[in-house]
This record gives structure tokens, sequence and C-alpha cells, in this order.
């Protein structure tokens, strides 16, 4: 006995778009209106900012380059450990 599948079992849902007042750029805008006060409770943070140093993109670089190392010995620890269980 075979199997087969016709054609005209297959369906095709098309779905509507939704029509509303939120909809793409008519929400974007809606919220970027600048007409309106801020109401934001969040206070300005740039009291807390500090310009970026070469000190911080070397200590950076290098906490990235110890991570980079970290997790290739991971991977070479987990390549070995399954190479060690499938000859086992």
């Amino acid at each position: 006995m075979t199997l087969s599948r016709s054609t005209d079992d297959r369906r095709v849902i098309r779905f509507r778009p939704r029509m509303g007042p939120l909809r793409g750029s008519h929400r974007w805008n809606a919220l970027n209106n600048n007409s309106e006060p801020d109401d934001s409770s969040v206070v300005d943070l740039t009291k807390y900012e500090w310009p970026e140093s070469d000190d911080d993109y070397r200590h950076r670089m290098i906490v990235n380059a110890i991570s980079l190392v970290f997790t290739i010995l991971l991977i070479l620890a987990g390549i070995w450990l399954a190479d060690m269980m499938a000859h086992a």
C-alpha cells in the first residue's frame, strides 16, 4: 500500500492585515511626538557619564581576548571529552 498525498488537501491561509490607528509609521510618530511635555520620571543620567579613554578601550580588548581564549579552551575540552567517550 502506497501512501500518496494529493494536492487537494493542502490549504493556504491568508491573513488580512490589521487596520487600526497604531500601525507602522503612525505608531512611531505617535510615540515620538515632541509636542507634549516629557513626563519621564527618569532623571538626567549625563552626570554619571564620563568620556571613554584609551585605558578603558585597552582593558576591554584584553578582557575580550581572555574571554575568546577561554571559550576556545572550553570548545576544545568538549571535543576532547566527546572523543574520549566515543573511544570508550
